[in-house]
Protein backbone atom coordinates (compact mmCIF):
# COMPACT_ATOMS: atom_id res chain seq x y z
CA UNK A 1 0.00 0.00 0.00
CA UNK A 2 1.48 3.27 -1.00
CA UNK A 3 2.00 6.03 2.01
CA UNK A 4 -0.64 8.67 0.42
CA UNK A 5 -3.32 5.81 0.61
CA UNK A 6 -2.32 4.57 3.90
CA UNK A 7 -1.99 8.49 5.30
CA UNK A 8 -5.68 8.57 4.44
CA UNK A 9 -6.69 5.34 5.94
CA UNK A 10 -4.73 6.95 9.24
CA UNK A 11 -7.15 10.06 8.67
CA UNK A 12 -10.28 8.10 8.31
CA UNK A 13 -9.38 6.09 11.82
CA UNK A 14 -9.08 9.19 13.86
CA UNK A 15 -12.16 10.66 12.16
CA UNK A 16 -13.47 7.52 13.89
CA UNK A 17 -11.80 7.98 17.31
CA UNK A 18 -13.11 11.82 17.33
CA UNK A 19 -16.77 10.85 16.63
CA UNK A 20 -16.59 7.98 19.20
CA UNK A 21 -14.81 10.33 22.00
CA UNK A 22 -17.33 13.49 21.17
CA UNK A 23 -20.45 11.29 20.99
CA UNK A 24 -19.40 8.73 23.57
CA UNK A 25 -16.66 10.30 26.08
CA UNK A 26 -17.82 13.78 26.15
CA UNK A 27 -15.11 14.42 23.92
CA UNK A 28 -11.90 12.81 26.34
CA UNK A 29 -9.08 11.68 23.57
CA UNK A 30 -8.93 8.27 23.46
CA UNK A 31 -5.31 6.37 23.55
CA UNK A 32 -5.16 6.21 19.46
CA UNK A 33 -5.98 10.45 19.54
CA UNK A 34 -2.27 10.87 21.01
CA UNK A 35 0.95 9.95 19.70
CA UNK A 36 4.26 8.20 20.96
CA UNK A 37 6.73 11.15 19.16
CA UNK A 38 10.73 9.92 18.51
CA UNK A 39 13.19 11.20 16.45
CA UNK A 40 13.37 10.27 12.74
CA UNK A 41 16.74 8.44 13.31
CA UNK A 42 14.51 6.11 16.14
CA UNK A 43 15.65 4.85 19.53
CA UNK A 44 13.02 5.17 22.55
CA UNK A 45 9.93 7.49 22.91
CA UNK A 46 10.27 10.76 23.76
CA UNK A 47 6.80 11.61 24.61
CA UNK A 48 3.52 11.35 24.43
CA UNK A 49 1.47 13.90 22.78
CA UNK A 50 -2.37 14.67 21.52
CA UNK A 51 -3.12 16.28 17.92
CA UNK A 52 -5.58 17.52 15.88
CA UNK A 53 -6.80 17.07 12.78
CA UNK A 54 -8.43 19.98 10.84
CA UNK A 55 -10.49 20.23 7.84
CA UNK A 56 -9.20 21.42 4.66
CA UNK A 57 -11.69 24.78 5.47
CA UNK A 58 -11.32 25.21 8.80
CA UNK A 59 -12.55 29.04 8.96
CA UNK A 60 -15.95 28.70 9.43
CA UNK A 61 -15.65 26.23 11.97
CA UNK A 62 -13.17 28.22 13.79
CA UNK A 63 -15.53 31.39 13.79
CA UNK A 64 -18.02 29.05 15.67
CA UNK A 65 -15.73 28.26 18.03
CA UNK A 66 -14.61 31.70 18.71
CA UNK A 67 -18.05 33.10 18.55
CA UNK A 68 -18.91 30.29 21.19
CA UNK A 69 -16.30 31.72 23.61
CA UNK A 70 -16.71 35.36 23.39
CA UNK A 71 -20.56 34.62 23.47
CA UNK A 72 -20.82 33.99 27.26
CA UNK A 73 -18.08 33.58 30.15
CA UNK A 74 -19.57 30.26 30.93
CA UNK A 75 -17.17 27.64 30.06
CA UNK A 76 -19.67 24.62 30.83
CA UNK A 77 -21.63 26.41 27.86
CA UNK A 78 -17.87 26.45 25.66
CA UNK A 79 -17.57 22.90 26.12
CA UNK A 80 -21.37 22.31 26.00
CA UNK A 81 -21.98 23.86 22.43
CA UNK A 82 -18.59 22.75 20.94
CA UNK A 83 -19.22 19.05 21.94
CA UNK A 84 -22.35 19.55 20.00
CA UNK A 85 -20.84 21.25 17.15
CA UNK A 86 -17.64 18.44 16.84
CA UNK A 87 -20.95 15.30 17.65
CA UNK A 88 -23.00 15.95 15.00
CA UNK A 89 -21.01 16.68 11.46
CA UNK A 90 -18.03 17.70 12.17
CA UNK A 91 -15.89 14.32 11.51
CA UNK A 92 -18.36 12.46 9.04
CA UNK A 93 -16.42 13.57 5.88
CA UNK A 94 -12.53 12.08 6.67
CA UNK A 95 -11.84 13.39 3.01
CA UNK A 96 -12.62 16.96 4.06
CA UNK A 97 -9.49 16.93 6.55
CA UNK A 98 -6.00 18.58 5.88
CA UNK A 99 -3.15 16.10 5.77
CA UNK A 100 -1.45 18.19 8.35
CA UNK A 101 -1.73 17.71 12.14
CA UNK A 102 -1.12 20.29 14.61
CA UNK A 103 -0.42 20.48 18.29
CA UNK A 104 -0.45 23.13 21.18
CA UNK A 105 2.40 24.22 23.16
CA UNK A 106 2.74 26.65 26.18
CA UNK A 107 5.57 29.23 25.14
CA UNK A 108 7.59 27.94 27.55
CA UNK A 109 7.16 23.87 26.73
CA UNK A 110 10.55 22.18 25.95
CA UNK A 111 8.98 19.61 23.78
CA UNK A 112 7.59 21.99 21.30
CA UNK A 113 11.10 23.61 21.19
CA UNK A 114 12.94 20.77 20.93
CA UNK A 115 10.40 19.40 17.86
CA UNK A 116 10.91 23.11 16.64
CA UNK A 117 14.58 22.78 16.81
CA UNK A 118 14.31 19.41 15.22
CA UNK A 119 11.59 20.19 12.67
CA UNK A 120 10.86 16.85 11.94
CA UNK A 121 9.71 13.79 14.02
CA UNK A 122 8.57 10.15 13.74
CA UNK A 123 5.04 9.70 15.57
CA UNK A 124 3.38 6.27 16.52
CA UNK A 125 -0.64 6.35 16.99
CA UNK A 126 -2.11 3.12 18.30
CA UNK A 127 -5.32 1.78 19.56
CA UNK A 128 -6.44 -1.33 20.37
CA UNK A 129 -4.80 -3.66 17.30
CA UNK A 130 -4.63 -0.50 15.05
CA UNK A 131 -0.97 0.97 14.84
CA UNK A 132 0.08 3.70 12.18
CA UNK A 133 3.12 5.01 12.32
CA UNK A 134 4.92 8.01 9.75
CA UNK A 135 7.66 10.67 9.33
CA UNK A 136 6.59 14.01 9.75
CA UNK A 137 8.32 17.73 9.31
CA UNK A 138 7.60 20.12 12.14
CA UNK A 139 6.97 23.74 11.51
CA UNK A 140 6.07 26.60 14.36
CA UNK A 141 2.70 28.16 12.32
CA UNK A 142 2.79 31.98 12.26
CA UNK A 143 -0.43 33.35 14.77
CA UNK A 144 -2.53 34.29 11.78
CA UNK A 145 -2.15 31.07 10.03
CA UNK A 146 -5.45 29.53 9.29
CA UNK A 147 -4.47 26.27 10.84
CA UNK A 148 -2.90 28.21 14.05
CA UNK A 149 -6.21 30.23 14.58
CA UNK A 150 -8.41 26.29 14.23
CA UNK A 151 -6.20 24.44 16.88
CA UNK A 152 -6.11 27.60 19.43
CA UNK A 153 -10.26 27.88 19.23
CA UNK A 154 -11.03 24.03 19.06
CA UNK A 155 -8.43 24.03 22.60
CA UNK A 156 -9.94 27.02 24.16
CA UNK A 157 -13.61 25.75 24.04
CA UNK A 158 -12.41 22.67 26.10
CA UNK A 159 -9.38 24.67 28.07
CA UNK A 160 -11.00 28.00 29.62
CA UNK A 161 -7.42 28.57 31.00
CA UNK A 162 -5.59 28.68 28.05
CA UNK A 163 -3.58 31.22 27.72
CA UNK A 164 -3.48 33.75 24.86
CA UNK A 165 -0.02 33.42 24.03
CA UNK A 166 1.05 29.48 22.60
CA UNK A 167 3.18 27.87 20.72
CA UNK A 168 0.89 25.68 17.49
CA UNK A 169 2.96 23.40 15.54
CA UNK A 170 2.21 22.15 12.10
CA UNK A 171 3.26 18.30 11.64
CA UNK A 172 3.16 17.68 7.46
CA UNK A 173 3.53 14.16 6.59
CA UNK A 174 6.35 13.11 4.66
CA UNK A 175 4.42 10.86 1.87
Amino acid sequence: MESAEQYQRFVAWQCRLRKMSMRELGGRPTAGMSAGVYAISGGEEQSRMNFLIVRKNSQERTDEFRHIVRKTPDSSQWAKNGLRILSELHYHEDREFDNRLTALFSLESNLGYALTKAGQCHLKFAQDSVEHAFDFDVVSLNQDAELFQATYWHNRIFNPTLPGKVRVLGFNPRL
